[in-house]
C-alpha cells in the first residue's frame, strides 16, 4: 500500500491501491507516525493510487494538519485520473498542495 524514501530533507511516501474504508485506518497511523518522528516535509505520491473515497480524502486532511501543526508541509503529487477527478470534484484540490509531477512538488518544497 505505501513505500517510502528520503530525497533532500524530504519523505516522499508512495501509495499504491485503494484508499477507502478498509485500508485508511493503516495509512492514517503510518503517515502521522511518519509526521511525529520528526518527518515534517511530507509527499504523497499518487501515480499508483487506482482509488480514493472520502474517507482517504479525511486522511490527506489529517496529515495536512498534522505537518502544518509540526512546522512542516504536505504536498501531493502524480495523482491518477481517477484520483485526480476525486480531488476537483470534493475540491481538496484546491485545498490540498497538489502537483501533477513530482519534480515540481519537490521544487515546491
Amino acid at each position: 500500500m505505501m513505500t517510502t524514501r528520503h530525497e533532500t530533507g524530504i519523505l516522499i511516501c508512495e501509495l499504491s491501491g485503494r484508499l477507502d474504508a478498509t485500508s485508511s485506518d493503516g495509512v492514517a497511523t503510518e503517515l502521522l507516525a511518519l509526521v511525529a518522528a520528526g518527518n515534517g516535509k511530507l509527499l504523497l505520491c499518487l501515480k499508483t493510487l487506482d482509488y480514493v473515497s472520502s474517507i482517504g480524502l479525511r486522511v490527506f486532511v489529517r496529515v495536512a494538519k498534522a505537518t502544518h501543526a509540526a512546522g512542516g508541509a504536505l504536498k501531493l503529487c502524480s495523482p491518477t485520473s481517477s484520483v485526480a477527478k476525486v480531488l476537483e470534484i470534493s475540491g481538496m484540490d484546491n485545498l490540498l498542495d497538489l502537483h501533477t509531477e513530482e519534480s515540481a512538488a519537490l521544487a515546491a518544497f
